[in-house]
């Protein structure tokens, strides 16, 4: 199916529908996003980030901290 004519009957709906067509949309790309496989960069990020974690481990900080840190800050 091409793209265009499904462009045009999305844009007649109402503001309404169209949000509900996004979000199930949105549902769908995440659901199957969950299942891709990581790319190499995805997994050399990972492993360097549990590298530096482990090297680091004493480095963090609580979550209650981090969340009141950010609530300040809104």
């Amino acid at each position: 199916m091409s793209v265009d004519p499904l462009l045009e009957t999305i844009r007649r709906l109402p503001a309404g529908e169209k949000i509900r067509l996004v979000q199930q949309l949105w549902d769908e790309i995440a659901e199957e996003a969950a299942s891709l496989p990581l790319t190499q960069a995805q997994r050399q990020l990972l492993d360097a980030r549990i590298d530096d974690h482990e090297a680091n481990s004493d480095d963090v900080e609580a979550w209650t901290k981090v969340r009141d840190d950010i609530l300040r800050e809104l």
